[in-house]
């Protein structure tokens, strides 16, 4: 009775997302959403967006959600984020099976997700480097090129 009342009361995160037969759930789903959810780049990150990383994780996939990597001197800095999906788009050829227009074609091609929803994320981080202006009021901080560099 405890599980199912925490179950139901316990905000739910969009976590275990595994596909119906006949296609493959992700075999290491609990793995891959600790691996995740612990990395350094991860864990300090919003929490929408630290949300929708480990549901990619957890999902099937060909890797993991990519890391991000400090190459200046200085650790990057999360500059933006967008967490896409394609709720409330118009069912296309890519996203839906339209009869008599591509009901005949194989799943992949419509249900590359097999019946999960499209989703994924952008992160964009700064890496300050030497000399350059780091005021996040200065538009010329964030581009390089009018800062003198090429």
């Amino acid at each position: 009775m405890l599980a199912m009342l925490t179950a139901m009361f316990v905000p739910h995160r969009g976590y275990a997302e595994q596909p119906p037969l006949p296609c493959h759930p992700n075999p290491n789903a609990t793995a891959d959403r600790a691996a995740v959810a612990g990395r350094g780049d991860i864990v300090n990150l919003p929490q929408p967006l630290k949300d929708r990383l480990i549901q990619l994780a957890d999902r099937p996939h060909t890797y993991l959600p990519m890391q991000t990597f400090a190459e200046a001197d200085g650790p990057s800095q999360l500059f933006q984020y967008y967490l896409l999906d394609t709720t409330g788009f118009e069912p296309n050829v890519f996203t839906a099976i339209l009869p008599r227009v591509n009901d005949q074609v194989q799943l992949t091609v419509t249900g590359g997700n097999c019946g999960l929803p499209t989703i994924g994320a952008v992160r964009v981080a700064l890496e300050p480097k030497p000399g350059l202006p780091l005021d996040p009021n200065d538009p010329r901080a964030f581009n390089p090129l009018s800062a003198g560099q090429a």
